[in-house]
């Protein structure tokens, strides 16, 4: 699998560190799809829903805002419920309604469409950029994101609120159609850009990248192992997204290339410096310096000691005896 281009990893990057400026923190750790973070039964109700919607809110830790879901059926019409107290009701729907709308009253109206509630992963990615959306508005961070930014700046802001093996799940998703089976995402950024987000997510947590992978579909968790050699081999520069914020917001970084632990480990892949005049200049040196040595040794050879000139003239002796005779 390839990671995101260049440009796009920069861009990653500068928007976690804005974010994380903002205070885009985990408040439950790595959230999952499984009934330890998500124990309500559903049943596809609209009080299902909301309390599904609520759960999300908890674990963004935004769960004192007034949220009423208004779920659109085929036909026009709209069923509405708080997620704080459960109370139904219904209206008709003259204009479309935004997926996400700031009230008059400070809460938030969040619009789904009857078939969203069939799909759990569609649902649940439908609702976590929702609340995703809500933490950007309060923390005044779209002021900040020019508006095409804005839709991608959601996705990664779940990431960094801890959702994102739900976001990657849901940027991926296959479906079944007349003309075959075809690929659907529920997520502005594609599945690449998640799972690199992801990986530099749980580098900054500290969260093992087999947790993560535990849960992810099979596309996402492809990209994901891919990311997290590249968050691996890039630990510095993830460190500087708390340690050197301004740095990552201007640019000044140098991306590393995605190495695995072992070529990490014996130091292969490493680009070797390039040499200079002066380098050069030195190795002549060395090289004459061994040279003029090994002349002078030549011409003064070192003296024998007395035990093995004895020895070598007691042998010349038996020689000259052996010729003489």
């Amino acid at each position: 699998m390839d990671l995101p281009d260049e440009s796009q990893i920069r861009w990653i990057l500068r928007t976690i560190a804005a974010l994380l400026q903002h205070g885009a923190e985990p408040v439950h750790g790595l959230v999952q799809p499984t009934t330890e973070f998500f124990p309500d039964p559903y049943d596809g109700s609209p009080k299902a829903v909301a309390a599904l919607m609520l759960r999300v809110q908890e674990h963004a830790g935004l769960q004192d805002l007034e949220v009423e879901l208004a779920v659109v059926t085929p036909e026009g019409q709209a069923s509405t419920v708080s997620c704080s107290s459960g109370a139904c009701g219904g209206m008709p729907l003259s204009t479309k309604l935004e997926r996400v709308a700031r009230r008059d009253d400070g809460g938030y109206r969040v619009a789904l469409s009857a078939g969203e509630l069939r799909n759990p992963t569609v649902l649940t990615t439908a609702l976590v950029r929702a609340v995703s959306f809500m933490f950007l508005s309060e923390a005044c961070a779209f002021d900040e994101l020019v508006p095409p930014d804005r839709e991608p700046a959601v996705d990664l802001a779940a990431v960094m609120l801890g959702f994102g093996v739900l976001v990657a799940n849901g940027s991926y998703l296959y479906a079944k159609g007349c003309g075959g089976v075809q690929v659907h995402s529920a997520t502005k950024m594609p599945v690449d850009e998640l799972a690199l987000a992801l990986a530099v997510y749980c580098r900054l947590h500290g969260v093992p990248d087999r947790i993560a992978a535990r849960h992810l579909d099979v596309t996402p968790r492809a990209h994901f192992d891919e990311s997290a050699v590249w968050a691996s081999s890039n630990a510095a520069l993830v460190r500087m997204l708390r340690a050197a914020p301004e740095r990552i917001a201007a640019d000044d970084f140098v991306i590393g290339a995605s190495r695995s632990w072992l070529a990490r480990a014996l130091g292969l892949g490493k680009r070797r410096p390039s040499r200079t005049p002066e380098d050069d200049l030195r190795e002549l040196e060395r090289a004459l310096s061994r040279v003029d040595e090994g002349a002078a040794g030549a011409a003064r050879p070192r003296p024998l000691d007395e035990s093995k000139a004895k020895e070598l003239a007691e042998i010349r002796a038996l020689v000259d005896e052996s010729l003489g005779s």
